[in-house]
């Protein structure tokens, strides 16, 4: 399988659709910020990059100057004990800078917060009023970017392999992977039962527990979830 190559651009609506989820105006690219969002007196600013570096945190720290509240974005980690991740993760609350991943490996894109940064309100100076005049002044938009526990790829993969043995029952790794295409660590999933969401079901078989089942059940309207369910069923 061709492996897909990402731009920053496609982290930016996730992005978008959370923040204004949650009551902000967002635009992208507003005066060197990927994206600004304001809610009354609260601005947030977001900047992107696809890999975690010094550019992006040197940005991040330049866009204090026109708010406390800055976020840095990035695609989320394949796994959550990735120390790579949580080193960033250490560096972000040094700098009292936030965190937005995005589910860029994943057909079903969303985007989490994962790290607050400090509390703060859009500061008063020259700068934030500029952004601010900006953003009331843009009529259209620009997708942003053309200049640590959260969901993980590997969580999405045991949700996968939950609903499909929700909807067809006891399955094995090797079905799991040559009849429903699922990635080739199915096997370790099902073993090493990370969430405790697996249980033996005969030889070579695995079944959902009570905790695979709740999981699913508390988080049935979750888009995850939702859209693994729906695939699942489709293979009936």
């Amino acid at each position: 399988m061709k492996k897909i190559k990402h731009k920053e651009t496609d982290l930016y609506e996730p992005i978008k659709s959370l923040l204004t989820s949650q009551g902000f105006t967002v635009k992208g690219e507003v005066k060197k910020c990927d994206i600004a969002a304001v809610k009354d007196e609260i601005m947030w600013v977001v900047e992107m990059k696809l890999h975690f570096n010094m550019t992006l945190l040197y940005q991040a720290m330049e866009r204090l100057k026109i708010t406390e509240s800055v976020f840095v974005a990035v695609p989320r980690p394949r796994r959550e004990n990735d120390k790579n991740y949580r080193a960033m993760i250490k560096i972000l609350t040094k700098l009292e800078l936030g965190l937005i991943t995005v589910s860029l490996d994943s057909p079903v894109r969303i985007a989490e917060i994962i790290l607050f940064p400090r509390e703060g309100r859009g500061k008063r100076n020259k700068a934030a009023a500029t952004v601010r005049k900006e953003m009331e002044n843009r009529i259209g938009d620009t997708a942003g970017g053309t200049n640590a526990a959260g969901s993980t790829a590997y969580r999405e993969r045991c949700i996968r392999v939950a609903c499909l043995l929700a909807v067809h029952g006891p399955t094995g790794a090797r079905e799991l992977i040559h009849k429903y295409s699922c990635e080739k660590d199915a096997h370790s999933i099902l073993y090493q039962n990370f969430y405790g969401w697996f249980g033996k079901a005969g030889r070579g078989l695995y079944s959902l527990t009570e905790a695979g089942s709740a999981y699913l059940e508390a988080n049935a309207g979750n888009g995850v979830v939702a859209y693994y369910r729906m695939k699942a069923e489709e293979n009936l």
